[in-house]
């Protein structure tokens, strides 16, 4: 039995300074929401939700609560 990925759709948007990738898309019954680092495409949050604006929700403020605590390092070359 194979299950398929359905209304799958994509988007970038920044989120406490940092661009990311949020991806929606329904397997079954459920709403799945991922949210990515546009830069590595390490998953920073998912949203899981019999809903999908309560999947996405979801995602959006575990990576908002996530990316806050992230610190930035300033890189210089040269002296």
């Amino acid at each position: 039995m194979r299950i398929w990925a359905e209304g799958w759709r994509s988007y970038e948007q920044e989120l406490e300074g940092w661009l990311v990738s949020v991806t929606c898309y329904r397997i079954g019954r459920s709403y799945i929401t991922q949210v990515e680092s546009s830069s590595s495409g390490a998953v920073i949050a998912r949203g899981i939700a019999a809903i999908p604006e309560d999947s996405e929700r979801q995602a959006l403020e575990t990576a908002k609560e996530r990316l806050v605590l992230t610190r930035r390092i300033e890189l210089t070359v040269g002296g």
